[in-house]
């Protein structure tokens, strides 16, 4: 009985683990693994050995993403239509054979941000070998606004990444203290429309698999003791509407003492 081609497209995450025991026309020591994708989706490619290269082609022969691991763990991306794929494994270093590898493909999530917010729900897992545990996926804001980001899972770290590679907001759970402080306390990001990448690195040392949530909250009011510095604009703003109600103040005041004697006096010259 055949060994079951897993279908990318029906699982979260997946794992490939075997041994480089083949060699390709370049006298490489390599090993082939297909899967399947049933409907058009984005896909992570991650190598957890060093020195191992990693290549995902197409049922035309065509290599739709390429990785090469050197000193750690290499990573690479594709957006795949549905199709049968292979991933060719070798080894970088000519004439090392039968080495073992690990390879882990997981979905890369594409999650909508609006005007109220956005989640993202992902699973931390123990690394293997060279692996930093990185996860990626790719968040579209299709409304911008100021948010402020919660993530559920402790000891562990968080950006929003531009195509530039600017960071444009970045939080941690390094301190469980802080994990159930008062959300309008937590700093906010102003984010703008557009596509980012939400790079996630969760603990190391985890036992098992470990759902996580990580929400980005619209920020809608200040807390009182909020102690941020003010923006320019709202210091304007909030001046402007000082000097209104001063100016609504003096002028009730000042109809009060006049309504008992006439404001003006009139004189008749002969």
């Amino acid at each position: 009985m055949g060994v079951a081609i897993p279908n990318a497209s029906t699982m979260n995450w997946f794992q490939f683990r075997g041994i480089t025991n083949e060699l390709d026309s370049n006298l490489a020591s390599t090993d082939y693994r297909q899967f399947t994708v049933s409907k058009t989706g984005e896909f992570n490619f991650k190598i957890a050995d060093i020195n191992t290269n990693i290549k995902i082609v197409d049922q035309n022969n065509k290599v739709v993403a390429e990785a090469k691991a050197k000193n750690e763990s290499a990573e690479t991306s594709a957006k795949l239509g549905p199709g049968t794929y292979t991933a060719v494994i070798s080894q970088a270093v000519r004439g090392v054979n039968e080495r073992e590898y690990t390879l882990d493909i997981t979905e890369r999530q594409n999650i909508m941000m609006v005007g109220t917010g956005a989640q993202m729900k992902g699973i931390a897992r123990a690394v293997v070998g060279n692996d930093s545990g990185v996860q990626k996926h790719t968040l579209t804001v299709a409304q911008g606004g100021e948010f402020v980001g919660n993530m559920s899972l402790p000891y562990t770290r968080w950006a929003l990444m531009s195509k530039e590679g600017k960071v444009v907001a970045s939080g941690d759970t390094m301190d469980p203290a802080k994990s159930g402080q008062d959300m309008l306390k937590k700093p906010s990001f102003k984010i703008d429309p557009g596509q980012y990448e939400l790079v996630i690195v969760p603990p190391k040392n985890v036992v098992g698999e470990i759902p996580y949530q990580l929400n980005f909250i619209q920020k809608v009011a200040k807390s009182p003791d909020d102690t941020s510095e003010e923006r320019p604009f709202d210091k304007i703003m909030r001046e402007r509407e000082a000097r209104l109600k001063q100016w609504a103040a003096q002028d009730a005041a000042k109809s009060s003492s006049t309504s008992k004697t006439t404001p003006y006096k009139m004189s008749l010259l002969a």
